[in-house]
């Protein structure tokens, strides 16, 4: 984190604090972001110099300027964008914050036809999003429920039986359940302590595969986990 900061180029008098849910972020996200907040603390400045009182100096991003914020930093990331004017607004704002182009991040959604909402499917997780159960593609499914304690989370083969193998089949839906599960919590804003029982496996090169993708899927939360 210390290389990263010493790659910053911090004005004399300005400083920079990095908080504990940056452990794990990449240069080029620290970097983005502190071009941001750069760019947002001069925009404050010159607004209050120019401005005679009473004005409103600064007020709370807007939804899509937050995601424009904090999803595009990386140059694989890709927003899709249903409306002219929310399109206009995004390609705004993403010059603003990256100081360039927004070349392939950034498509215009424009199938009338179909909402982007359906076409995604986003429609069909959100009518999910009150139940316990959560069906995986291959067949299985999760069982989620919250208590005051914790949040539990129970892994099921169910019709998951395509494979002659059956460590093989707990391995695959445990793989698939690890993707969903990163899924929910985001969806469902789940925090606290969080309790998974996979499909037990016999090998242990299985376990360190499921463990090593649980951990990958979660780094994509921008919450902490532990």
């Amino acid at each position: 984190m210390r290389e990263i900061l010493h790659g910053l180029k911090i004005p004399k008098g300005m400083t920079v604090v990095l908080r504990t849910a940056a452990m794990g972020a990449d240069a080029t996200s620290i970097a983005a972001d502190y071009d941001y907040l750069v760019n947002l603390w001069n925009e404050i400045r010159k607004t209050t110099l120019e401005s005679v009182a009473p004005v409103t100096i600064h007020t709370e991003d807007s939804l899509l300027r937050r995601v424009v914020r904090d999803f595009l930093a990386d140059k694989d990331d890709v927003l899709v964008i249903q409306g002219d004017e929310a399109y206009e607004a995004a390609k705004t704002y993403f010059q603003q914050m990256y100081g360039r182009a927004p070349r392939k991040q950034l498509v215009q959604y424009k199938d009338a036809a179909v909402p982007l909402m359906v076409k995604a499917g986003v429609e069909k997780q959100l009518e999910g999003l009150h139940g316990p159960y959560v069906q995986l593609p291959s067949g299985g499914s999760l069982v989620i429920n919250q208590t005051e304690a914790m949040v539990t989370i129970d892994v099921n083969s169910s019709r998951a039986i395509k494979e002659k193998d059956i460590e093989q089949t707990a391995l695959n839906t445990n793989l698939e359940a690890a993707e969903e599960i990163a899924l929910q919590l985001r969806l469902r804003d789940l925090a606290g302590i969080v309790a998974i029982d996979f499909i037990d496996m016999e090998e242990e090169r299985n376990n360190r595969k499921l463990e090593m993708k649980m951990r990958e899927v979660m780094k994509r939360d921008r919450a902490r986990t532990q």
